[in-house]
């Protein structure tokens, strides 16, 4: 998945750095980016005739708001992420934060602007270093723990799914739906959700969301801050039960969060983790050495001893 940015900006110096970093933090997490840097609100709206884009980061103070409207008019699927200065009154973030928006402090370093970007897209932009203890997981593993759950809950189907809704896996029986809808739908009802964690200053937060109809239901759940996972049942043959299917739902999703996942099979994701392991011991074995030579090295009397 290709993921476009489109950034405006008139400081040369800023969007620069800005789109510099993005793209190394990107790169970092082999994630597939592209920034599309503007200097005004008309070269912004030109560039998103011509292409579709993701999400727009643009100033609260020049009209973002409206621009962001202009655009959202040509794609109703771009996310939103307005900067403002922290002065700023509440009063005048109330219409953005209706929206749905995105809202953040004008950051003073690129890496804040980068750490905005991933929380609006749902992607691990920023270095994460508490996802590098957690167990390795293939896409074979994600599918069995999905089958466990449908089992476990008679859904008809199951769906995970990143921040704004892009398919990761799904197991069960998809007939007659449109799943790209359904998961940009999903994605998009949570997005007022973690705003709202925000506002009240506590981000890591667990929501849950409930769909009752008449041929369906529908309960989805955020897997920890970047991945959602739902459970969709045909009332034709089951009528789920709200505790017992949010219970399996939440265990999962804690599962789900705990994985990282990566790309191979089992026997590729063995070795990849053996090979950091056995990196990890050596510089922890033979960092203090190593060191002493570099300094030795570094020593201009040491170069004639």
């Amino acid at each position: 998945m290709r993921y476009s940015i489109l950034i405006v900006e008139e400081d040369d110096t800023r969007r620069n750095a800005w789109s510099e970093a993005l793209l190394n933090a990107a790169a970092a997490q082999e994630i597939a980016l592209v920034v599309t840097a503007a200097r005004s609100a008309t070269a912004a709206q030109f560039h998103a005739g011509h292409r579709q884009f993701h999400l727009l980061v643009a100033s609260l103070a020049d009209d973002g708001v409206g621009l962001a409207g202009r655009l959202r008019a040509r794609n109703a699927r771009l996310r939103v992420l307005l900067l403002h200065p922290p002065e700023i009154l509440e009063e005048q973030l109330r219409d953005a934060r209706w929206l749905g928006h995105a809202l953040e402090i004008y950051p003073e370093e690129p890496a804040a602007l980068v750490q905005a970007v991933g929380s609006a897209l749902g992607l691990p932009l920023a270095d994460d270093l508490e996802s590098k203890g957690r167990p390795a997981a293939t896409l074979g593993d994600v599918q069995v723990l999905l089958d466990v759950l449908r089992w476990q809950t008679k859904a008809q189907l199951v769906i995970y799914t990143d921040y704004i809704g892009n398919m990761i896996a799904n197991r069960g029986d998809s007939a007659n739906l449109d799943l790209g809808a359904i998961s940009s739908l999903i994605a998009g009802s949570f997005v007022n959700s973690f705003e709202l964690g925000k506002a009240l200053r506590d981000p890591h937060t667990r929501h849950l969301s409930v769909l009752e109809g008449q041929h369906f239901d529908v309960f989805a759940t955020n897997a920890g801050n970047y991945r959602l996972l739902a459970l969709i049942f045909d009332k034709e043959f089951v009528s789920p039960k709200l505790g017992y299917a949010w219970l399996q739902l939440k265990r999962s999703a804690d599962q789900l969060s705990q994985m990282r996942i990566v790309e191979g099979d089992v026997g590729e994701v063995i070795t990849a983790e053996l090979t950091a392991s056995l990196n990890d011991e050596f510089d922890r074995l033979f960092r203090g050495d190593l060191l002493e030579a570099q300094d030795d090295t570094n020593d201009p009397q040491s170069r004639y001893s």
